[in-house]
């Protein structure tokens, strides 16, 4: 009988664990919505995302730790765990998370910048050559 409830205490705690973790995981999801304003199907696109990967997560919890088995105690300590981390951490973490998107995107604008500068140089610079020729041609095709 105790290694039952031992077996049930260790379940409920890896799922507070997975409430915490889903806390932190939506957080990267509104951290970016904040960073980067966008439309409403890609918020939708997102939420449908966070929510199979959480499924998805919650499905392996059940199947590893469980066989299988739904549990109340494991769906109350999901919830619990992740409002224990959105009562506690979650601002401070969302700011962290800001901050680290603003560095990602400032990082991958540069590099595309870069990247596609030369490329755009040189279209630049044949259109104006292509324009002095198109100059040319007309003067050339007015005097006959």
């Amino acid at each position: 009988m105790a290694e039952i409830i031992t077996q049930q205490s260790g379940l409920f705690l890896i799922s507070i664990l997975y409430g915490g973790f889903l806390g932190i995981w939506y957080d990267v999801f509104r951290a970016f919505r904040k960073c980067r304003p966008h439309r409403d199907i890609l918020v939708h696109l997102e939420d449908i995302f966070y929510i199979l990967s959480a499924g998805v997560g919650l499905f392996l919890i059940f199947q590893i730790f469980n066989r299988g088995s739904i549990r109340f105690y494991v769906v109350f300590g999901v919830a619990s765990g992740a409002g224990l981390y959105f009562a506690s951490l979650s601002k401070v973490v969302e700011k962290v998370f800001e901050f680290l998107w603003q560095g990602v995107l400032f990082v991958l604008g540069t590099s595309l910048r870069c990247i596609f500068f030369l490329p755009k140089l040189f279209v630049k610079s044949l259109i104006k050559s292509l324009k002095k020729v198109k100059r040319t041609v007309k003067i050339i095709k007015s005097r006959k």
